[in-house]
Formats: C-alpha cells, sequence, structure tokens
C-alpha cells in the first residue's frame, strides 16, 4: 500500500493494538481478546480503556466512547476523521507511526468525589429552585454531593449512574465523576421513559401536564446522561413500551435514526414541547407563564376620579 492513499475501509483493518504499540502504549493486562490499557486521554490507576483483538474495536470505559482506529486517530490527533486517515497513509507503508503525545489531562485536575449526603445545601436548592425543581422532588432522586479539581472543593448536585458515578450540576458546573454510565429507575414496568439529562426526568416527575403525566404514570425510567452512551441502552429498549422525551435538537434526531435502524420501536414524545429546547425548558417557561398569567389577574384597577 505503499504510495497510496488508504481508504476508510482499509485504514478500519489496520490493528489498534500495533498503532497504539507504536505510539508507545501498551497493554496493562490481556484477558483473552480483551486488552487493557490506562487511557491515552488521561492519567489513571486503574486501566479503563480496553481494545478487542479478534474486532478490532476499541472502547473507553470512562467516557463511553469507542469505536475503530480512524476514530481513535482522529481523538488523539485532534483531527479529522480525513485528515488521519491521509496521515495514516503516508506512514502505513513502514507501519511506523510518529508518536504523538497523548492527551493527558494532569493528575492535579481530575475530579474526585469528596463526600456524598443529603441534598440540604440553600445555595444548591436554589439553583434547583431557578430550574423549576422542588425541593422534596430533587431530595428523592439526588445528593449532595462534595466533590475536588486541583485544590479547591465544591459542592453539587449528584445523580448517581448504574455504575454508581455522578452527574454532577450546580450554578456554575456541569460534569460528572468516571466512569460515566447511563442512569436506570424501574419499578418492573413494561414502560420505559426515555430522557437525556436528569434535569428532564426530575422535570417529567413532577409535572403537572396532562399528557407528560400520561407518559410517566406506571413507567420505569431511563436517563442517558448524554446521547453518546445511547449504544448501551439499546439492549434495554427491545420489547419495551419506549416513550422518548428528547431534545429537540439535530443530535436527538441523528440518535432517534438510529434506533430506527437498530430496529427498536418508540414513541417520540418531543412534539409534546416542540417550541422548546427540552423538557425542563418546557417546564421553566410554562412555570413563568402562569406565573404572568396570574399576576396580571391580580393586577389592581385603577379607579377614575
Amino acid at each position: 500500500m505503499s504510495g497510496k492513499k488508504l481508504s476508510f475501509t482499509e485504514a478500519k483493518t489496520l490493528s489498534i493494538i500495533d498503532y497504539l504499540a507504536s505510539a508507545g502504549f501498551q497493554p496493562v493486562k490481556i484477558i483473552r481478546a480483551d486488552h487493557w490499557y490506562y487511557s491515552p486521554f488521561r492519567e489513571e490507576r486503574t486501566p479503563s480503556f480496553k481494545v478487542n483483538a479478534k474486532l478490532n474495536l476499541w472502547y473507553d470505559h470512562g467516557t463511553g466512547e469507542g469505536g475503530t482506529l480512524i476514530d481513535l486517530g482522529a481523538k488523539l490527533k485532534q483531527c479529522s476523521l480525513a485528515e488521519f486517515v491521509e496521515r495514516l497513509s503516508q506512514d502505513v507503508h513502514s507501519f511506523s507511526f510518529h508518536r504523538q503525545p497523548p492527551l493527558i489531562i494532569p493528575q492535579e485536575n481530575k475530579l474526585e468525589i469528596l463526600a456524598v449526603q443529603e441534598l440540604n445545601s440553600d445555595d444548591l436548592l436554589q439553583y434547583l429552585s431557578g430550574r423549576r425543581i422542588m425541593p422534596d422532588t430533587a431530595k428523592k432522586f439526588c445528593k449532595e454531593i462534595a466533590f475536588r479539581i486541583r485544590d479547591k472543593a465544591y459542592k453539587a448536585v449528584g445523580f448517581q449512574n448504574r455504575s454508581g458515578a455522578w452527574e454532577l450540576r450546580n450554578h456554575w458546573f456541569k460534569g460528572s465523576s468516571a466512569p460515566k454510565d447511563i442512569s436506570i429507575i424501574t419499578d418492573g414496568s413494561k414502560k420505559l421513559g426515555v430522557l437525556e439529562g436528569f434535569m428532564d426526568f426530575l422535570s417529567l416527575i413532577q409535572s403537572d401536564n396532562q399528557e407528560l403525566n400520561a407518559l410517566r404514570d406506571n413507567s420505569d425510567f431511563l436517563i442517558l446522561n448524554s446521547l453518546r452512551l445511547l449504544s448501551r441502552a439499546i439492549p434495554l429498549l427491545q420489547n419495551r413500551d419506549v416513550n422518548l422525551l428528547l431534545d429537540n435538537d439535530n443530535a436527538a434526531s441523528e440518535a432517534k435514526k438510529a434506533l430506527i435502524d437498530k430496529g427498536v420501536a418508540f414513541k417520540d414524545a418531543s412534539g409534546l414541547y416542540l417550541s422548546h429546547k427540552d423538557l425542563n425548558d418546557f417546564i421553566v417557561s410554562d412555570y413563568k407563564n402562569k406565573m404572568t398569567q396570574s399576576l396580571s389577574k391580580t393586577k389592581p384597577v385603577k379607579l377614575r376620579r
């Protein structure tokens, strides 16, 4: 293949394990076809980056991302897929890759969970109030999380995923602890509501909209926490009465197409809040409208003299 530009198909057949070795990364352990590495994208003590030699695919358990050699190379090199394939074509004749320094998040920038307790912080409850989430609803499903980044400690509203890590939110911070994963709230129902984030889930729980209530009642819930984790959810959507309450944006539209391609049947409920970005935005806007109407009705009438 010397001197010839690789096609995407040809590039995908090249060994990810060999590519990583050429870049200076060696597996920490090998279990049958699975080669486990310390992630090339961050520092960590436990290897969470897996390459399946048989499938020639990689998966990062810390972020929920994965794919082929092209996806990995483009992420490492911070370039487009096409640009990486072009770079790969220049080196593949010797299969000697020049090492690109990995994108390492310094140890001091890592997010560390310090404590988990009941949600009582006035600042966090005020933040939730601004999102029109009532304290009783939040306290039922969320915790108050103390966490540290570098040498500074902070607090956030925490919503736990199925792997035990936390989605974290406060006035200024939107992030998560590792590993990133979906969240599941189940009571054994065949009916399943699927939402992108936990603010949308909390909004649905306390909604007084009749159509939304019909979707909520007697339902299990799956919160993706990121559309990137949709592939993890697909096995859980089979043979369920699925109601999608995703955002009204292009990414959600692509997710719906992906579900259709996978043969997943669902009811798209996003039309109930079509003029809004997401379900929480709809709840906030609805509250403001009701407050405006209420103030209008109680406005004193000036008497003529």
